[in-house]
């Protein structure tokens, strides 16, 4: 599917899994592991007077594992075959749902795409499986502006031709990132908002 077909879609926003167990104890680990609050300048440039450190959460086993049958869930669903995401807040999370994909016995392609290509070797953008022509889920930890997630489809395109109709954070900021992928043709899901933490 390419980008033109993909701006057909209808477009929504997402929040997955509030009535599951597992989004509680999510949601309690982001609290206490993840959330500062002082003033921070964020990605985007923008300012906020708290801040996600999601790695503190994607890189905690519980986490991973919570995020990962999570994530692979919707991905069952929504019928997304492939996952990836723009070094290095996708990262983690890739590798987790990639594992808890295959221990589900519904295993799907994953990769990482580089903000820039290696300097030696192949000199590629793209790391791990991201077949021709695949229906990706493209995630990241927190979404803001969501330029994160449009910096990643931009550079894996560049080597790939492939379609995306859902990116996924597990933190959505509210501040503006739902409204650029809409204009994409991509659809948001999120695992927590900021109104989570009464932020």
């Amino acid at each position: 599917m390419n980008l033109a077909a993909a701006k057909t879609a209808p477009v929504r926003h997402e929040v997955i899994g509030k009535d599951d167990e597992r989004w509680q104890r999510l949601r309690k680990i982001v609290d206490e592991r993840s959330v500062s609050r002082g003033t921070f300048t964020l990605s985007s440039g923008g300012t906020s007077n708290f801040f996600f450190q999601l790695r503190q959460t994607t890189m905690y086993p519980e986490g991973q594992f919570l995020i990962g049958t999570i994530v692979a869930e919707f991905m069952e669903r929504h019928n997304l075959s492939c996952v990836g995401g723009l070094e290095l807040g996708a990262v983690p999370m890739v590798g987790a749902i990639s594992f808890a994909s295959h221990v589900r016995k519904k295993p799907v392609h994953a990769f990482f795409v580089r903000k820039q290509a290696k300097a030696h070797g192949a000199r590629e953008l793209i790391d791990g499986d991201l077949p021709e022509g695949a229906d990706v889920l493209m995630v990241d930890d927190v979404t803001t502006t969501a330029q994160s997630v449009l910096k990643a489809i931009e550079n894996a395109r560049s080597q790939k031709d492939f379609g995306v109709r859902w990116a996924l954070s597990i933190v959505d900021r509210d501040e503006g990132g739902a409204a650029n992928l809409g204009a994409e043709g991509i659809s948001l899901a999120s695992i927590v908002t900021n109104a989570d933490f009464g932020l």
